[in-house]
């Protein structure tokens, strides 16, 4: 586990301040200690994952091209121009990866549907996919069967393709009612069994890496004004479905709607500096608050309509770059959200930084703040993810005070690393479960209304523009292997035996859980050390081949170097 240096980050999100003197008091004088306890029994926990990171299979059984399909086939997007394509090959190993969660005896698995495998062009009068429906139908049978309860997520991200071609994909309102008639499709057919259902999952992701920044797809560059388009027309949909499942679905199915908002925590660099106290308020503002202020209130928080505002009147346009919505819109929205998902992975420090309105519009410089990290907040390989478990407790409490103590199931929490050979002994991410669920459990005792886990991730996967660089899994998959075998690292037995325990019953015990959990990890490395053809190619393939190109190519300027002078 390497340690983070300070750096300035341009990302993510959360604040400090303002959730009660007394609480930011108490995780002050708790941040050092660990606090043995359990969960209610009705706590639930799970594993995630999501349909194109999992599933490949991306041209089979009719379904359609989703924007990341396009995405990852162009040149220079993706870590290596990898691809999702095959991935885990999770669509043809469904009784596989069941076993998976057997294992860990788990009681809910997240996972979201494909909106092109259901329907090819993403409009439903063009054509439903009878064989993405019962995939679907199938991998949540076997769940309940075995009484698993799915968390289902109708949009991770995956758009069909047609829309983004036809209609420019959440620039444009007609995404409303295209997703509009999708979840109804859904709630049709699936709606009978699952009774909690995600619109989106980290719609802030879409609109600020999909629409501004150009870093996922489907790689607009709008900047100042696409991610706000696009958060804006994904809140109307979040709120239209929620109104559809309200009328047409809720009083015979009994189910849930919510959505899944992945943020950061941020910490005031100075909490006696007011500036900074203040942008780290914006920062939260500008991420969690964005979606969460609007459906709970209605609208968005003020800082975010005062400062974009203010930015476009310097910048001579006439109306705000953040769009409005109308007396009527704000009734609609305000209320929809049966429980909150709450994403979170890391923490930042914030201060206070003044972009002049001469800036080029961007959503980043509308936030006047520069995001820091600590340099002794440890850093589990992945340059953007510090361990800061701490953080967890104040979001959690953030969330309890400013939303009226929502039901909150935590939708993603986990750490990923970048690791080129086979290596099962995550200790680090043990380390990392271990202190983040137990801030979770401190933020319970606090009281806040958490209902149930979600680590993420179940297996490796494939992690968007990092593509296979990144392993964000309990279990390590074999993506250069035909089979795509899964094999469990350290950290299934030390979770399992949290699920088991319900939580962290004493010292002692939970010494002994990482030991042996230690201890299975080592013997499995032997194994897999025993079949040294798939560990030599992968190391071949991920190691030698960028290595051995990267010397070429400076090899030959060098040597152009040489002919030039020559020549002069």
């Amino acid at each position: 586990m390497k340690i983070c240096g300070l750096w300035v980050v341009h990302v993510l999100t959360l604040a400090f301040f303002a959730w009660g003197d007394d609480n930011i008091q108490q995780t002050r004088n708790d941040r050092g200690t660990f606090y043995y306890g359990t969960f209610p029994s009705s706590f639930s926990w799970g594993v995630g994952s999501s349909a194109y990171q999992i599933e490949g299979a991306w041209d089979s059984d009719g379904k359609g091209e989703s924007i990341w399909d396009v995405f990852t086939h162009r040149k220079g997007k993706v870590f290596m121009n990898q691809t999702g394509d095959s991935t885990c090959d999770g669509y043809n190993k469904v009784k596989e990866d069941f076993e998976l969660l057997k294992e860990l005896k788990v009681s809910h698995y997240r996972f979201s549907l494909s909106w092109p495998r259901i329907i090819p062009t993403g409009i439903q009068a063009e054509g439903i996919n009878e064989k993405g429906i019962k995939y679907y139908n199938d991998l949540i049978n076997i769940l309940l069967q075995n009484k698993i309860t799915p968390l289902v997520t109708l949009y991770h991200w995956d758009l069909p393709q047609k829309l983004q071609g036809r209609y420019g994909g959440w620039q444009n309102i007609s995404m409303v009612t295209y997703f509009n008639d999708y979840a109804n499709l859904c709630f049709e057919r699936f709606g009978d069994r699952v009774k909690h259902w995600i619109t989106f999952n980290c719609p802030w992701s879409v609109a600020v890496h999909g629409y501004e920044t150009g870093k996922h797809a489907p790689g607009m560059k709008l900047m100042g004004t696409g991610a706000y388009k696009a958060a804006h027309h994904m809140i109307k949909a979040h709120a239209q479905v929620w109104h559809s499942y309200n009328k047409n679905w809720r009083i015979k199915q009994q189910g849930m709607v919510g959505i899944s908002l992945t943020t950061e925590w941020g910490e005031p660099v100075d909490i006696s500096n007011q500036k900074d106290i203040e942008a780290a308020d914006r920062f939260i503002q500008f991420h969690l608050g964005w979606f969460a202020n609007t459906l709970y209130n209605g609208d968005y928080p003020q800082i975010m309509k005062e400062l974009i505002g203010q930015k476009s009147a310097h910048q001579g346009l006439r109306v705000s770059r953040l769009p409005t919505f109308t007396s009527q819109e704000k009734s609609y929205i305000k209320g929809t959200v049966d429980f909150l998902g709450i994403g979170h992975f890391t923490t930042r420090y914030i201060t206070s930084r003044n972009y002049p309105s001469t800036h080029s519009p961007s959503f980043y410089t509308d936030r006047d703040l520069t995001e820091l990290v600590d340099p002794r907040w440890p850093e589990p390989e992945s340059n953007w993810l510090c361990s800061v478990p701490w953080g967890f407790r104040r979001l959690l409490n953030y969330v309890k005070t400013h939303y009226g103590n929502p039901m909150v199931f935590v939708t993603e929490n986990g750490a990923s690393e970048k690791m080129q050979c086979v290596e099962l002994c995550d200790e680090w991410r043990i380390q990392y479960l271990k202190g983040y669920i137990n801030e979770m459990l401190k933020a319970m005792k606090d009281g806040a209304n958490v209902q149930g886990y979600t680590a993420w991730s179940l297996m490796d996967m494939f992690e968007w523009d990092d593509g296979f660089s990144e392993r964000s899994g309990l279990f390590y998959v074999e993506f250069q292997n035909k089979n795509k075998s899964r094999y469990p690292k350290a950290s299934v037995p030390f979770f399992k035996r949290i699920i088991a325990a319900n939580g962290f019953p004493n010292p002692r015990e939970v010494e002994n859980w990482q030991r042996k959990s230690i201890e299975t990890c080592s013997t499995m490395n032997q194994l897999l050390a025993a079949d040294p053809l798939t560990t030599h190619m992968e190391m071949v393939t991920e190691i030698v081949v960028p290595t051995v190109f990267t010397i070429c190519i400076l090899i030959s300027a060098v040597l152009l170097m040489i002919l030039l002078r020559r020549q002069s």
